[in-house]
């Protein structure tokens, strides 16, 4: 048993092109809000203190970013780096790949959820599934922009519960 106390995510962040389109698709499709209503444009020229300048170097001149709200107090950051500019992933989706490559939300009917992105622009990733030894079911879907969000109808928690429950 570890003696370090398990840490809450607190927030993830997402890099994007488009944050007004990003922050406007995520409030009406997954119901996020943008807290404040503002989006912040933050430039070196004028800011040069900024916290983000110290964190990402001196390339960086020029970022809007954007804090959303989301179901359960974890935060959803959205980031459009302006200058230097957006690099879209030259490859679309790679699970294998190293790092971070999806989030999920919890939604009691995923099938509904993921049709509500294929309508608003996004596609699926693979078909709807059946996880925890059938006691929970879960989609997979890709926001207009690529991004991987998996929807699933237990908390994790739960989930992992019923999976191992089910193994033993």
């Amino acid at each position: 048993m570890s003696l370090t106390h398990a840490h809450p995510i607190n927030h993830v962040a997402v890099s994007v092109n488009d944050i007004e389109a990003v922050t406007k698709w995520y409030t009406d499709i997954l119901g996020f809000q943008v807290i404040g209503n503002r989006i912040f444009h933050i430039k070196r020229s004028e800011s040069p203190s900024a916290a983000i300048f110290a964190i990402y170097g001196d390339e960086l001149q020029e970022v809007k970013l954007a804090y959303m709200a989301t179901g359960n107090g974890v935060g959803f950051e959205v980031f459009q780096f302006l200058d230097p500019g957006f690099k879209k992933n030259a490859v679309d989706f790679e699970y294998n790949r190293g790092g971070f490559f999806h989030v999920c939300v919890t939604n009691a009917d995923p099938d509904a959820l993921a049709e509500k992105v294929l309508k608003s622009g996004g596609s699926r990733q693979g078909v709807t599934v059946k996880v925890a030894g059938g006691a929970a079911t879960c989609a997979y879907v890709k926001d207009p922009w690529g991004n991987v969000v998996e929807i699933l109808d237990a908390s994790f928690d739960r989930m992992a519960t019923m999976d191992a429950a089910n193994k033993s």
